[in-house]
C-alpha cells in the first residue's frame, strides 16, 4: 500500500506523519510556529520535507484551518489562526519543484472523516475545539462541503445576540465563548492577570479561582447548546469531539454527552452517540492521508 504524507496545520505548530490508513502512521513530528510569517510557514513545509525525503512518499494532503474555496484552496474570509494564509493556498508554501501530488482541505474536515472511517455510520459529525472551533460533516464517508465548499462553520454562527466580539468581526458567536481563545480574551478582559494563561494553567486554575472556572462553564454550556441544535437539524448518528482542549479535558464529554440530551428532541436522545476523538492529535493527519488515498484512486 502507498504511503502518503499528512501535515495537520495549527494555530501554534504543524503536526505530520507518514503512513497509511491499514497500518497507521509510521513517523509523527511536531513543529512548533514562532510568529506565523509566510517565511516562517514556508520554511516549516521544507523542514517537514527534509525530515521525510528517505520515505516513499506518493503524495501529500494538508489539512488548513478556515474557510477554503475548494476550486483552487485558496484561504477566504478571515482566518484568525493563521492570518497570512488569507487569501493564498499553502500549495504555494511548497517548493515549485516538487514533484508529488498535493491535496488540501479544511482540517476539521479531515478529522471528521478520519474519525467516520472507524465507525462507518452514515452521518458523521466532527468538532474540533481548539485555538478555534471546528467542524466537518461527513455522509457516506463523504465530505459534505455545502454549494460553495463553506459548509460546517457552527464557530461563527451567532449564539449570544450582540454578544462578545469574535475573531471574525461578528459579536456572539460559539468561537468567541467556547474556544480556547475565546475564553482567554473573555479573561484577559476581566483582569490583566490572565494575560499569559495557556491551556493547562485555565484548566488547573479554574478549580481555585471563581472567574476561570465560570467563564470556563459558560463556554461548554454555549458548546453543549451548540451541539443540541447541529444533532437538530443535521440527526447524525454519532457526534465526535477533538481536538486540543477535549483531549486535555477542558470541557468534560460526561457533562456533554448528558446536557445536550435535555436540548434535543425525544426522537433524538436514544439513537444519537457522543464521543471523544479516537485518533486524538493524529485525527487531522490520518484524514489528510485518507483523502489522499481516494484523491488519487
Amino acid at each position: 500500500m502507498k504511503q502518503y504524507l499528512g501535515i495537520d496545520l495549527g494555530a501554534s505548530g504543524f503536526k505530520y506523519g507518514v503512513g497509511d490508513s491499514k497500518h497507521g502512521l509510521q513517523h509523527f513530528a511536531n513543529i512548533r510556529i514562532r510568529n506565523k510569517s509566510l517565511e516562517e510557514l514556508a520554511d516549516i513545509f521544507a523542514q517537514i520535507l527534509d525530515d521525510t525525503r528517505n520515505m516513499k512518499i506518493a503524495g501529500i494532503g494538508i489539512g488548513c484551518p478556515g474557510t477554503l474555496h475548494m476550486a483552487d484552496a485558496k484561504l477566504v474570509g478571515k482566518n484568525p489562526n493563521l492570518p497570512e494564509l488569507t487569501g493564498i493556498s499553502v500549495k504555494e508554501l511548497l517548493p515549485e519543484h516538487l514533484a508529488l501530488p498535493i491535496w488540501v482541505e479544511n482540517d476539521a474536515n479531515l478529522m471528521a472523516l478520519a474519525e467516520a472511517s472507524l465507525i462507518d455510520p452514515s452521518v458523521v459529525i466532527g468538532i474540533t475545539v481548539g485555538s478555534g472551533i471546528g467542524c466537518g460533516i461527513i455522509q457516506d464517508q463523504q465530505i459534505y462541503h455545502g454549494a460553495h465548499g463553506f459548509a460546517a462553520e457552527p464557530g461563527h454562527c451567532i449564539m449570544v445576540p450582540d454578544g462578545e466580539l469574535c475573531s471574525c468581526g461578528q459579536k456572539g458567536c460559539l468561537e468567541a465563548y467556547s474556544s480556547v481563545d475565546g475564553i482567554r480574551r473573555r479573561l484577559r478582559d476581566l483582569n490583566s492577570i490572565y494575560h499569559d494563561l495557556n491551556l493547562p494553567d485555565l484548566i488547573f486554575k479554574r478549580k481555585e479561582v471563581k472567574e476561570i472556572d465560570q467563564v470556563i462553564t459558560q463556554g461548554e454550556e454555549i458548546l453543549i447548546r451548540a451541539l443540541a441544535n447541529l444533532i437538530t437539524v443535521l440527526d447524525p448518528q454519532t457526534v465526535v469531539l477533538g481536538g486540543g482542549a477535549m483531549e486535555l479535558g477542558l470541557y468534560s464529554i460526561t457533562h456533554i454527552q448528558q446536557q445536550v440530551l435535555q436540548y434535543i428532541p425525544l426522537a433524538h436522545r436514544e439513537i444519537v452517540n457522543i464521543a471523544l476523538a479516537r485518533y486524538k492529535n493524529q485525527a487531522g493527519i490520518m484524514g489528510a492521508i485518507l483523502l489522499c488515498e481516494r484523491s488519487a484512486g
